[in-house]
């Protein structure tokens, strides 16, 4: 059965266009990034865009070269698990974290981890207390496009706020409405 679109805060085109300069613009301003950070693509299958955008228009300030981008999987709102391509299975995501965070936190390194949305807030959050017990707070920071208003946890860098009470769920033109993983 087809959703019907206007419950959700739907997100054209041209607008993530304009809000991913935006969020550009927000990152570059803080003069955080430098060549010691690597970026965090936070669900892949719904940032990739971004973050590969962030780590082109950002690589001025590395020398024009582009920052190391590794992926961190995320599990849906409906689900506790995520598809591991390392292990070619489903693993629950505080396992997944833990090995994750084990095989690709470096001290010495910054962090920025990038999604394209934070609605409930609770994976960003997860990724938060675990990371804090490897870095120093300096070398971590969260980004996203949008923010739900009733999330548990704020990037430090976001382009807008919305109410899913008001607005309706989040929506990108590219997604597919109908999938039953996401709890609209």
């Amino acid at each position: 059965m087809k959703k019907i679109l206007n419950k959700y805060f739907t997100v054209s085109l041209e607008k993530e266009s304009n809000d991913t300069t935006k969020l550009i613009e927000k990152i570059k301003e803080e003069r955080w990034v430098d060549s010691s950070t690597i970026i965090v693509n936070c669900s892949p299958d719904y940032s990739s865009r971004l973050c590969q955008e962030i780590n082109h228009k950002l690589s001025y300030l590395n020398s024009n070269e582009l920052y190391e981008q590794i992926s961190l999987e995320m599990p849906y709102p409906t689900t506790n698990q995520i598809y591991d391509p390392y292990s070619h299975g489903y693993q629950l995501f505080d396992r997944y974290l833990g090995q994750w965070i084990t095989n690709n936190i470096i001290n010495n390194c910054k962090y920025l981890f990038i999604n394209s949305s934070t609605l409930r807030g609770k994976n960003f959050n997860k990724v938060r207390l675990s990371v804090r017990q490897h870095l120093e707070p300096d070398n971590y920071r969260f980004a996203s496009l949008y923010v739900q208003s009733s999330s548990i946890f704020q990037p430090h860098y976001y382009v807008e706020e919305f109410d899913k009470e008001k607005q309706g769920g989040l929506l990108f033109h590219w997604e597919n409405i109908d999938n039953p993983n996401w709890d609209y």
